[in-house]
């Protein structure tokens, strides 16, 4: 065993680290839930940004953080405001450079609620994030993989839409391809959870089907299978939700093979229920039932470059579809549930 070593530390003010940073380091706390910065100084706010990725002597990083100055700014104002008494960010903060806003956020005595600084800062740090994650050529060459993997097996028979081949066909009453998520909705996704600030935006891209019942989008979801549509290796555990259908109580109904999904004079009370011990989405209305899995799909791009990319796949029943269409949980009341939570996080309440 080696000889035992302490630290050595010349003075207290080596390691002059707020608490309240540690409990954004170590703590599990976002920083999007932080009260304050602790800069004084131009000097310390440049580092600070070196420290983050970005240098101002570099004018790359220079006019990349004024595009995202600006990008959130629109945010701000199209999405988030109103709210409530505030009608507008006030015109002085506006002017204010990258390192004004670090310093001035390390002083929200100086300010009136909602101390525009931090949250000028909190909205520059998500829509940094939400641009900078992003790789569009990986984006448009799984959109375009992910188009020829489900396409080919659609197919139409005068009004009619099914999924399948000649040996098996699913009708649908809808299918979708969720081409990309608009920055707006990509900011308001990252800043809307209550916890840390989620830096992993898995449905940018997606497929929806909608199937007449839930016998049928089973059976799809076979299909997806032993087509090797989709890959049970690369499914994310972490984020599948089944609130469509009970598992138990659907291996019990198909026991006997397919032709159980014969479906015609099935009475509604036969059908399997939802009853399952899930984590929900507190944003999602509880009748919004689906299945809902993410894959990882292999992008190659060129000859030498490989990578793993996210979508999302859902599968409703024509119930489940008409439902979230016509009640509480069109999407439009989820975005605004959503947003409520946002503005909530990033101004507070007057004190």
């Amino acid at each position: 065993m080696s000889k035992y070593r302490v630290p050595v530390v010349r003075s207290s003010s080596e390691l002059t680290v707020p608490w309240e940073s540690l409990m954004t380091i170590i703590g599990g706390r976002s920083v999007i839930d932080s009260g304050r910065l602790h800069v004084n100084s131009r000097e310390e706010a440049r580092k600070y940004l070196l420290a983050y990725g970005f240098d101002l002597n570099d004018s790359g990083d220079f006019n990349l953080i004024n595009e995202i100055k600006d990008l959130a700014l629109v945010y701000l104002t199209d999405t988030l405001l109103p709210y409530g008494s505030l009608r507008e960010i006030p015109s002085q903060y506006l002017s204010y450079s990258i390192e004004d806003l670090i310093i001035e956020a390390s002083h929200p005595q100086r300010h009136t609620w909602p101390y525009w600084p931090c949250v000028q800062l909190k909205l520059l740090h998500c829509a940094a994030h939400a641009l900078l994650t992003h790789d569009r050529l990986v984006h448009d060459k799984a959109l375009e993989l992910i188009r020829e993997r489900f396409t080919r097996h659609l197919q139409k028979t005068g009004n009619d839409l099914w999924f399948g081949d000649q040996n098996c066909l699913i009708p649908l009453v809808d299918f979708t391809i969720k081409e990309d998520k608009s920055f707006a909705r990509s900011m308001t996704k990252l800043l809307h959870k209550p916890g840390n600030l989620a830096l992993h935006l898995h449905d940018r891209l997606g497929v929806r089907f909608v199937t007449y019942d839930i016998f049928s989008a089973i059976l799809l979801i076979k299909y997806l299978r032993s087509r090797n549509i989709i890959s049970p290796a690369n499914t994310m555990p972490e984020h599948t939700r089944n609130s469509l259908a009970e598992l138990k109580e659907i291996r019990e109904l198909y026991k006997d093979g397919t032709s159980q999904f014969i479906v015609d004079d099935t009475p509604e009370e036969a059908l399997p229920k939802s009853d399952l011990n899930i984590k929900p989405n507190p944003h999602s209305d509880k009748n919004y039932r689906m299945i809902k899995l993410t894959e990882r799909l292999l992008v190659r791009i060129g000859k030498n470059r490989r990578v793993f990319t996210p979508y999302e796949i859902q599968i409703l029943d024509q119930k489940a579809w008409l439902d979230a269409q016509r009640g509480r949980a069109a999407h439009r009341a989820y975005e605004k549930r959503q947003l409520t939570e946002v503005r909530k996080r990033l101004f507070g309440n007057p004190d």
